[in-house]
C-alpha cells in the first residue's frame, strides 16, 4: 500500500498532474493500492485524514487477510 500525497511540485508543474497520473498506473499495475492526502485537507481537517488513512489501512489488511485465508483454503483442499 502506498500513501500519495501533493506537495509544491504538484502545483508548480504544468507536467505534474500527466506525471501522477501514470505514476499511479504503474504502481497500480505492479499490484500497488493507493491512499491520496491532498495538502489542503491535512491542514484543514488533519483528524478526519487520520481516519480516512486508519480505514484505508484496515481495509486494505482485512483484504489481503482473506485473500491470504481464500489461498490456503484452496490449498488444502486436495489434503482434505
Amino acid at each position: 500500500m502506498g500513501i500519495k500525497c501533493d506537495g509544491r511540485a504538484y502545483h508548480s508543474s504544468k507536467s505534474a498532474r500527466d506525471r501522477d497520473r501514470l505514476r499511479q498506473e504503474v504502481l497500480e499495475g505492479m499490484g500497488w493500492h493507493l491512499h491520496r492526502i491532498w495538502s489542503t485537507d491535512w491542514f484543514e481537517t488533519p483528524d478526519r485524514e487520520i481516519q480516512r488513512l486508519r480505514k484505508a489501512i484496515d481495509d486494505r489488511l482485512q483484504s489481503l487477510l482473506k485473500t491470504e485465508y481464500q489461498f490456503e483454503a484452496n490449498s488444502l483442499k486436495g489434503f482434505v
